[in-house]
């Protein structure tokens, strides 16, 4: 990763959780939704697994009484090859594996069924990413060992929008990463400056009062901390911050600390976050996924545990209300599976996945201050065994390697010192070397660094220790663990004369993310547009960290160019270094023609290709632009339409292989959200004909709609027997399609397929066709007897 040591390197920069893809304001809609029912002998297997498992779980809430299964239909892994079931009882349901290779329970829920017109982007993308695990010829998951039950810690049930969102600027979501540190600052009630007898374990969005005053002082407190980016549908933030602002902003203690997955095996990860649950310190935990629209990431809480059969299950509060607050199986998120392109999110946040644990208050409160953050700590030309002639000498002499980046916000260049440090745990066992780093340094920038000659180890009882970077801006007296240096650092074993090292989380030793080998890719589907292709890549780790992704590029956009490229799926490999196995990944093509694609260890660029290949993917497909007039975005993700009439114009364009020639279908929806009550009021029909690579435009308008209440225009083509909606997925709306009407004023309504109808004055003389009612002056006109506004 570094060059040499002593060189800046180039400026580097945080992820940030982004919350474009994941609020409840996305939040899809059901629509019609059918339940279905297969026959395969492995449905069969699954419900009486699941009958069995709800049997044994809901006992004591049924009266021992069997439970009525049926199978849930979840718009993201359904049909003969879902791979998963999802069956829902009265009260809960249950998700089960079509592979044996897989645990049988992959998560489940208590309180409600499973219900698509309620569960959460992130938990579709969680089906989503079971499906894959459960398809996937993917190298074994480790096994890791079971512990005791931990009921979930966290009681609140918080959310980022209204009344939460109370007192941030422009009212806009609190942000994931403010809701997860405040609910973990409610579960220990610190600091006391904050008004946690008035606050309340959740809200309705029309809470009023102290309540709401309290809790919305604490949100906006955390996002300001926490150096929170608002805007209208997302608020985002860095992850890192999260643990800065724990510690010295609100007094938490210095065992609050950032670690990042890339250090720890799925062993000593599962143990880690056990561990924090049994010393009752619930964990915030973020992590990133990838899509065609790029990465995104999540902030959440891990609070429980539960063992079921021989496999253990996390509990996971997503911060939205309480939807979704489950079990999950969090070790399956773990690549290698599948990853639909054009699914945000479909990686299930299973990769970059990072922690702050050790979340607790502080005895004494530290000091503001800035830490630099390591990428390593290592003993240089390490030999892994040591020895002396006497316990009462030190061991050889060593010389200790380590990086260093400022990072810290605010964006500022900043004076550090630097210490490399004997620990026994917590207690500092002696300064082995100390310095300052010299100049002022750039955000962002860092560099290698090394220490003197130490040497260590007279009158060391035996046991284990520690060698960690220290960090310090110069000028102040108290030393820090540099972030990361609670996952980075050198262990050392002491028995008599011999000592032994094992390092931790150094990624120093990997220069060279390209040091994959892709032996082999095999390409299989219909090879259409619009269905998805499934690609199983052969992959050698030759030497990265572990669990290292690997990326699919492709020049997918006709818009940008058949010569460029875009980032279009991706997932860890799940191999340590020396190993082999496959990655399975999926993308669906949204265009007909050459599909060239790349695969690349960077999700930024494709310069250093490890693989090429090529697919002709044929069949009908458009693409649709919807413009609507007056429309501005709304922060729950929807539109506003300032009056009573939706109108606009419908852009189809041909990106299929063939001309179509068929009708447009064009179907109406209303949503009353305060009753939760979703139907269709209009469809009409629009004979079209588009060659290939055209675009053509359909006028709409639709009048005299209900104020206050949300309308969507959903539009399909046919292909085949078959009608493909191009603004709903499985039967699925999304909230950004809706408009909601601000004002009534009785005008009538046009249906979209009234562009060939006579188009009158109010004086009844003829104008020509409604067509061109836009080239006509604003006023009120007659179309089919019904009064129409220009």
């Amino acid at each position: 990763m570094y060059q040499s040591f002593f060189v800046p390197l180039a400026p580097k920069e945080q992820n940030q959780t982004d919350m474009k893809r994941l609020l409840l304001t996305t939040l899809v809609w059901a629509v019609n939704v059918l339940i279905t029912f297969a026959v395969p002998v492995s449905e069969q297997a699954a419900k009486k697994a699941a009958q069995v498992f709800f049997h044994q779980q809901w006992k004591a809430m049924t009266r021992g009484e069997a439970q009525e299964l049926t199978r849930a239909v979840t718009g993201v892994a359904d049909g003969e090859d879902a791979g998963i079931f999802v069956f829902n009882a009265e009260d809960g349901y249950v998700v089960i594996s079509a592979d044996d290779k897989l645990p049988a329970i992959l998560a489940y829920g208590y309180g409600s069924p499973y219900d698509a017109r309620t569960a959460p982007i992130a938990m579709k993308e969680m089906l989503e990413a079971y499906h894959y695990a459960a398809t996937a010829t993917a190298k074994t998951r480790a096994t890791v060992p079971t512990h005791a039950d931990i009921s979930p810690l966290i009681k609140t049930t918080w959310d980022q929008e209204t009344p939460y969102n109370k007192l941030c600027p422009n009212g806009y979501p609190t942000g994931c990463v403010a809701t997860a540190t405040a609910q973990i600052m409610y579960y220990h009630q610190y600091p006391n400056t904050y008004e946690w007898g008035k606050m309340k374990t959740g809200y309705k969005s029309s809470d009023t009062g102290e309540a709401v005053d309290a809790v919305a002082r604490l949100m906006a407190d955390v996002g300001e901390k926490v150096f929170m980016s608002y805007g209208q549908s997302e608020s985002s933030a860095r992850f890192l911050d999260a643990c800065e602002a724990l510690r010295y902003d609100f007094g938490y203690s210095e065992t609050t600390e950032y670690v990042e997955r890339n250090s720890y095996t799925a062993q000593t990860w599962d143990e880690l976050l056990y561990n924090e649950l049994s010393s009752k310190r619930p964990v915030l935990m973020g992590a990133q996924s990838m899509s065609p629209t790029g990465e995104g990431g999540h902030a959440f809480i891990i609070d429980g545990y539960e063992v079921k059969g021989s496999t253990g299950y996390f509990h996971v509060n997503w911060g939205w209300s309480g939807h979704s607050d489950d079990y999950f199986l969090i070790s399956v998120l773990n690549p290698t599976y599948q990853y639909a392109g054009g699914h945000a999110g479909s990686s299930g946040y299973s990769y970059e996945q990072n922690a702050i644990v050790g979340i607790q208050p502080a005895t004494t409160p530290m000091a503001k201050t800035c830490r630099f953050i390591t990428d390593c700590c290592y003993i240089d030309g390490d030999k892994g065994t040591y020895t002396r002639t006497s316990t009462s000498v030190d061991f050889p002499n060593v010389v200790i390697n380590f990086s260093f980046f400022n990072l810290c916000y605010p964006k500022e260049a900043r004076r550090y010192d630097v210490a490399v440090a004997l620990y026994k745990d917590r207690d500092l066992i002696k300064i082995l070397d100390q310095g300052s780093l010299g100049d002022a340094m750039g955000f962002g920038f860092g560099g290698g660094f090394h220490s003197n000659s130490v040497s260590f180890g007279k009158d060391l009882s035996d046991g284990t220790y520690q060698i960690r970077i220290l960090s310090r801006e110069t000028g102040k007296t108290e030393w820090a663990w540099a972030i990361e240096s609670a996952c980075r650092y050198v262990e050392l074993t002491i028995n008599g004369n011999t000592m032994t090292t094992t390092t931790y989380g150094n990624l120093e030793e990997f220069d060279n993310i390209n040091d994959l080998t892709v032996n082999s890719v095999n390409v299989s589907g219909s090879k259409k547009v619009g269905e998805p292709l499934t690609i199983t890549i052969n992959v050698t780790n030759n030497h990265v960290p572990s669990n290292s992704p690997l990326f699919l590029w492709g020049n997918a956009s006709l818009a940008e160019g058949t010569d460029k490229y875009q980032c279009l799926s991706g997932g860890g490999t799940n191999l340590d270094p020396g190993e082999t196995g496959d990655l399975v990944l999926e993308y669906t093509p949204q265009r007909a023609g050459t599909f060239n694609f790349v695969l690349s260890a960077s999700s930024s660029n494709a310069k250093n290709p490890l693989y090429s290949f090529s697919e002709e993917i044929t069949g009908t497909y458009l693409s649709l632009e919807l413009v609507v007039d007056g429309a501005t975005p709304q922060s729950d993700g929807t539109n506003k339409v300032d009056g009573n009439t939706f109108k606009g114009v419908v852009k189809l364009s041909n990106h299929g292989s063939v001309a179509y020639d068929d009708n447009i279908t064009f179907k109406l929806a209303e949503l009353d959200k305060s009753v939760g009550k979703f139907r269709f009021i209009d469809t009409s029909n629009k004979k079209a004909t588009i060659g290939i690579g055209e675009t053509k435009e359909f006028s709409f308008s639709y009048e005299n709609l209900t104020n206050g209440l949300y309308y969507a225009l959903i539009v399909g083509y046919q292909n085949g027997s078959s009608t493909v909606y191009m603004n709903m997925e499985d039967d699925l709306v999304a909230y950004n399609q809706f408009y909601q009407m601000t004002e009534s004023t009785g005008i009538g309504m046009l249906k979209a397929d009234a562009s060939d109808a006579d188009v009158y004055n109010m004086n009844g003389v003829r104008l020509g066709k409604a067509a061109d009612l836009k080239n006509l002056p604003k006023g009120i006109y007659i179309i089919n007897k019904k009064k129409v506004i220009r």
